[in-house]
């Protein structure tokens, strides 16, 4: 057989690749794009860190403690047997709005004028559970605002929960010990066992890891399929294909259109990781790390690649893999469609795979199942989102993850071989439009 015959041959494949990463340059809307996600992503973890800065401040200084107030006194009523009095509630109040106020202590409330406020610490018991309550009680013409008065009860039961402490004459370490929480652990065999990253990331971090991970995964490909099935269709519709495949081989031609836009997107989101990176460090040096670990991190790119530069490489790897599934499959249903309102279905099939992808990514941390987390590393089209993340924080063995790439490996041959039996039928097919088990059917009867 000849090599022009070939259906492998990606004779104009660097031809086809350099005009659409041009093209791509050149339209306004993707350049326009290209900014605004780069920028999106140095951004978003600042932004995210401030507001949640912002809602910590608000707790601190605008939630009524700090709020210029008519009190004029207090009265406290302690109806349980901790150690709580007058001088200790002052202490407890410096530097805040209620701070030097007179409190006066009795057995009980009694004759509350409008300008002042009751303080009432009680030990109840319902249904045989023993609780403590700080009740706030004012006037029925007050002149304080019952949002102060929440704000008040609010931060004094932390006084009151050291009290109890106190009380129960407790050291820090029987409080840790008492408070630390009981958990049945996995069941697995010795290997797995000294492969697990024993106890280096909570169920939290994982979940906002991969959480992360997936929103990055998920703008890849929805940026990647649409373009890809559009570029196929303006193609088709305007007969340029025909010209096309005088000096293009079809596998050229798709492959040339993937690769152009792995390097658009690649480049896109490796600039906005550096950038989020960049800005992380700076806000860092700004609030202290102490602060940074306060703060919402979900949106906060650059934590893909706090994990090491062996970790950062391997999730890029993970990335590519995954992208070549969709963008093939993209090239193959684009293809297929024949009318420019096929172009919505076939983008539609690749979204609805992809978003099941995101969801899955987002909800099966949460769940912590061992088994599920190793079946759904391995399987196509769910490991791309979830074996990275979960062999970086130890959910799954390194023979999970190594069969899951694997698999992804000859899912993607699959798809090649499949584009190469069929897409130059595809490409000048006008009659019909062409699924997923139509495409199947023609790669068994050859080209």
């Amino acid at each position: 057989m000849k090599n022009s015959n070939n259906i492998y041959n990606m004779e104009g494949l660097g031809k086809v690749y350099s005009f659409t990463l041009s093209q791509t340059f050149k339209s306004p809307t993707y350049r326009m794009g290209f900014i605004v996600f780069v920028l999106m992503f140095t951004l978003m973890g600042p932004i995210t860190r401030l507001s949640s800065s912002a809602g910590l401040d608000a707790a601190k200084s605008g939630d009524g403690l700090f709020v210029e107030n008519e009190a004029a006194s207090i009265q406290l009523c302690n109806k349980t047997n901790l150690p709580i009095d007058a001088d200790r509630i002052s202490e407890y109040l410096k530097e805040t709005a209620f701070e030097s106020l007179p409190i006066t202590e009795s057995d009980d409330i009694s004759g509350l004028k409008e300008d002042e406020l009751a303080l009432v610490f009680d030990r109840r018991t319902i249904e045989d559970t023993e609780y403590f309550v700080v009740n706030g009680v004012i006037s029925d013409d007050s002149l304080i605002e019952s949002s102060q008065l929440d704000a008040l009860c609010s931060e004094l039961t932390g006084m009151l929960a050291e009290a109890r402490r106190e009380a129960a004459e407790l050291t820090e370490d029987q409080i840790t010990v008492l408070s630390s929480g009981i958990q049945q652990g996995d069941c697995m065999s010795y290997s797995d066992y000294i492969n697990q990253d024993k106890g280096s990331y909570t169920a939290s971090q994982v979940f906002q890891l991969n959480m992360v991970y997936c929103i990055v995964i998920m703008i890849l490909i929805a940026l990647t399929s649409s373009y890809v099935v559009s570029s196929v269709m303006e193609e088709k519709s305007s007969k340029l294909v025909e010209n096309l495949l005088v000096s293009v081989r079809p596998l050229a031609l798709v492959m040339g259109k993937i690769l152009a836009m792995m390097t658009y997107v690649f480049l896109m989101i490796g600039l906005g990781l550096l950038g989020s990176v960049i800005s992380g460090s700076i806000m860092k040096n700004m609030e202290g790390e102490e602060i940074v670990q306060q703060t919402s991190q979900f949106m906060d790119f650059s934590r893909l690649f706090s994990q090491g530069a062996a970790k950062g490489a391997l999730i890029v790897v993970c990335m590519l893999l995954t992208y070549l599934i969709f963008a093939i499959l993209a090239g193959l249903l684009g293809s297929g469609c024949v009318k420019p309102e096929d172009a919505q279905s076939a983008i539609g099939t690749v979204t609805m795979l992809n978003m099941a992808g995101y969801l899955l990514g987002c909800f099966i941390p949460m769940l912590e199942n061992r088994t599920l987390d190793i079946v759904l590393s391995i399987v196509p089209f769910t490991s791309g989102y979830l074996a990275p993340v979960f062999l970086i924080t130890g959910r799954i063995p390194l023979w999970a993850f190594l069969c899951g790439m694997a698999m992804e490996l000859v899912t993607i041959a699959l798809l090649f071989m499949l584009c190469a039996k069929t897409y130059r039928k595809l490409i000048v097919n006008d009659s019909k439009r062409l699924g997923i088990l139509q495409i199947l059917k023609l790669s068994v009867k050859g080209v």
